[in-house]
């Protein structure tokens, strides 16, 4: 009780009011991924209640901050609560242990991560719709590095690759917005000769959708989906490199995320050894 009782405004948040907004804001998180109603407004004000020392303003710039963490490590973090970075060493500490030690969320978590399930869409989209810059080292401010990192993204990279069945909806979501973008430049023509080549055709080509630029040209995409954030890092094999070298203007990879929650995508076009940096994480051992 020490640690609540030392909560005071404008100073750093105690232990014990981290842990409270941790375990408030993994609840909402658990209730969010299993489609159980709640209210975010109500949270934050029981949770005001008994920390008395915080602010509104202060508990849901916490749970942002919660938000940056969990996309740190390549897991999803709360709608509405944009990551926020700069928070407290102790606060990351506290949201980890946190998931480690409640089994039943990490298993859910998980369970999210392989869904191969897209969020319901309002609309028809078009690639445009959905574009967002591809995240780097100068998304970061250089007083606010990630102290969380992305050693744990490797995990949901892994379950990414396994997971056929998130990787062919993922493609398929991407056949469909490519022919809209084309309709909407007027090239019906172009936008009836997409083809999911990865199904028509077979694995091993180095790309997944055979598509177009507006202007005729060919575009050749490799599709890598996640359901977890922007920044999760992405396996790609040696045959799909060595492709985006050999026809590097014609090349894209499109890395879509969030695909059960919000889909996005960012893509690299040309090679991929240029646009990426590549760490040699999967070897093939062959006894000598």
């Amino acid at each position: 009780m020490d640690d609540f009782a030392g909560g005071e405004p404008g100073k750093a948040w105690t232990r014990w009011e981290i842990d409270a907004a941790v375990l408030a804001y993994l609840d909402m998180l658990q209730k969010e991924r299993q489609g159980e109603a709640y209210v975010k407004a109500s949270v934050t004000r029981e949770l005001g209640a008994i920390l008395p020392a915080r602010t509104k303003g202060s508990i849901e710039r916490k749970f942002q901050n919660i938000s940056a963490i969990l996309d740190e490590v390549g897991l999803p973090w709360i709608d509405g609560y944009k990551p926020l970075s700069n928070y407290q060493d102790e606060l990351a500490v506290a949201v980890l242990d946190a998931i480690g030690g409640q089994r039943r969320l990490a298993e859910g978590l998980a369970v999210y991560g392989s869904a191969a399930l897209i969020a319901p869409q309002g609309r028809r989209l078009a690639t445009d719709d959905v574009l967002v810059a591809a995240p780097g080292a100068r998304d970061r401010t250089a007083n606010a590095p990630s102290r969380v990192g992305l050693v744990g993204g490797a995990v949901p990279a892994m379950r990414d690759f396994q997971t056929k069945p998130l990787g062919d909806a993922g493609e398929e979501w991407v056949v469909g917005l490519e022919r809209e973008r084309l309709e909407r430049h007027g090239r019906a023509d172009l936008a009836s000769l997409v083809v999911w080549a990865a199904r028509e055709i077979g694995d091993g080509l180095g790309y997944d959708v055979a598509s177009f630029f507006p202007d005729g040209r060919e575009r050749l995409i490799e599709v890598k989906t996640t359901n977890y954030g922007v920044r999760t890092p992405f396996y790609i094999t040696r045959g799909e490199v060595s492709f985006s070298e050999r026809r590097p203007e014609a090349f894209s990879l499109y890395r879509v995320h969030g695909f059960a929650r919000d889909p996005r995508l960012y893509i690299l076009d040309g090679s991929v050894r240029e646009r990426a940096k590549l760490d040699p994480a999967v070897y093939l051992g062959i006894p000598l």
